[in-house]
């Protein structure tokens, strides 16, 4: 059986087991929503989650980009600078270990509870594992590639773009992936904890009100910002590489 026929008869088979475990009582309302209550809630109140969608992913996309530039700059003059890499790591190496959902209350003083304190605190999440990737990738590089290109009279522009960033890809791309993960999450759990808008705060709303369909609902949509911002993430990844490949075929 081809993967795409059997992903979609598992999917079929989960949502004709959900439904028929409703259906059945088997499973209380207040736990678990069948498809159809699902799309009933879709049907009621799809433009609410569509704005709600649109707003949430503005912000995991600015938090995204934010925590992308900050992270891989702080990341390269660090770990290129000997004395600040060995005292920089560290120190990003404990905040990281800091729960940072702890921090949030602070986010929302400072920044109030629009979108910016959304952002601040989503940038925050994917900064420290894009920084620590770069850092710890530009550090563990053989020092004889850097030796190598001065020796044959490379610039230091040339010697970054066509030594350091190729060589050190994997890792910065290993940070880029656990970094929009937390941003991501740092978006919707921060709309949950407070917030007047978003997907995370129409989610906390109807759980007020316990109405199940429509929080499975917001987590779907919650699910579809993952997607979008993997595949996006995906795109970059690939067009990296290729630039990758092509700086060390030209070498």
């Amino acid at each position: 059986m081809q993967p795409f026929i059997l992903r979609v008869t598992l999917i079929v088979a989960l949502l004709v087991l959900l439904e028929m475990l409703r259906r059945l009582d088997l499973v209380g309302p207040l736990l678990l929503a069948s498809p159809s209550e699902i799309a009933q809630a879709l049907i009621q109140s799809g433009g609410e989650f569509l704005s709600a969608f649109r707003l949430t992913l503005v912000e995991i996309v600015c938090a995204i980009l934010i925590s992308w530039i900050l992270g891989i700059a702080v990341g390269a003059v660090t770990g290129m600078i000997a004395f600040l890499g060995a005292v920089t790591g560290p120190v990003l190496s404990a905040l990281f270990a800091v729960p940072l959902i702890t921090w949030y209350p602070l986010f929302m003083v400072w920044f109030g509870i629009g979108s910016a304190s959304k952002i601040a605190y989503a940038v925050i999440s994917g900064f420290f594992p894009v920084a620590i990737n770069t850092l710890n990738g530009i550090r563990g590089l053989d020092r004889r590639y850097v030796v190598f290109s001065r020796s044959i009279g490379c610039s230091r522009a040339q010697m970054i773009f066509r030594v350091l960033m190729p060589m050190t890809l994997p890792s910065v791309i290993a940070g880029l992936r656990i970094g929009t993960a937390l941003a991501v999450i740092g978006v919707i759990v921060a709309e949950m904890l407070g917030s007047l808008g978003g997907i995370g705060y129409l989610i906390t709303y109807y759980r007020t009100l316990y109405s199940t369909g429509h929080v499975y609902l917001g987590i779907l949509f919650a699910l579809l910002c993952a997607l979008v911002a993997n595949w996006a993430l995906n795109a970059v990844e690939r067009r990296f590489t290729r630039w990758r490949d092509l700086q060390i075929s030209q070498k």
